[in-house]
């Protein structure tokens, strides 16, 4: 299994519009970071998590060759808005490619790209794809993805644990909260990945302390932040998480 961080910044990317802090002016390529996607590799399947405005730049960035399936943890914008670039793969590998999410996030995916699902246009010219409502584990070749209910503020939306080469992982880049019933999914975890906003507390995120202490309880053999904001230089950040917690960047590809 490998995975790869196509995306670790908050909704506003970074560097963020109009901001002269340390960061968003720091030359330090890690602290240069779009909004959040993840790449996975596993079984001979290409995995896609949350497509971003970002997109684009991101598999052309970091050598996304081939799109097998997508999962969409919620239709917020910072998530979802470069959906569009998905036609070029289905495009390449003339094929109609899964899209996974709740049926809230299925919902808002076929209002908000209403023309995907039009039959006047040519193959190549809008994502070719199936829309399926997920809310029980599903299976991508030999990968068993599980959807994870958790709290985003008022909200419930979905990460992923994805199983496969005898390998286990779970991504969730938005929430507040883990429900029983999620966590009891996370153990013997080789590697997770979670929302870590910023120092500060927020409504609907998990704070850099809230996500470590969440992190140490599940005891993956490899823990990451994630949906990091202009308010954590990457240097910094590393030196204050415990031994054990690794700070990621945009790019990097984590083999388990």
């Amino acid at each position: 299994m490998k995975f790869t961080f196509l995306g670790t910044g908050t909704s506003h990317g970074i560097p963020m519009i109009g901001c002269s802090c340390t960061v968003c002016r720091s030359n330090e390529p890690k602290n240069k970071r779009r909004r959040c996607s993840l790449y996975v590799v596993c079984a001979n399947q290409h995995l896609i998590v949350d497509t971003p405005p970002d997109f684009r730049d991101q598999v052309l960035s970091f050598g996304v060759e081939r799109v097998d399936a997508v999962f969409l943890t919620h239709p917020h914008a910072d998530h979802i808005y470069g959906f569009d670039d998905i036609r070029r793969f289905s495009t390449m590998q003339q094929s109609h490619i899964p899209v996974y999410g709740s049926p809230r996030t299925i919902k808002q995916m076929r209002k908000k790209f209403d023309y995907v699902d039009r039959t006047s246009y040519g193959f190549e010219s809008v994502p070719r794809v199936r829309f399926e409502k997920q809310l029980e584990p599903v299976q991508v070749g030999d990968v068993h993805i599980t959807p994870l209910p958790v709290s985003h503020g008022q909200d419930t939306i979905y990460g992923f644990l994805i199983e496969g080469d005898d390998k286990r992982m779970a991504y969730i880049p938005d929430c507040n909260g883990i429900p029983a019933d999620s966590l009891k999914l996370l153990n013997k975890l080789d590697a997770m990945i979670l929302d870590g906003l910023r120092p500060q507390p927020h409504p609907t995120h998990y704070s850099i302390d809230e996500c470590v202490d969440m992190l140490l309880k599940i005891g993956a053999k490899r823990s990451y932040p994630t949906h990091l904001t202009h308010l954590s230089d990457h240097a910094e950040l590393q030196q204050y998480v415990p031994e054990g917690i690794t700070v990621p960047w945009d790019g990097l590809e984590v083999i388990l």
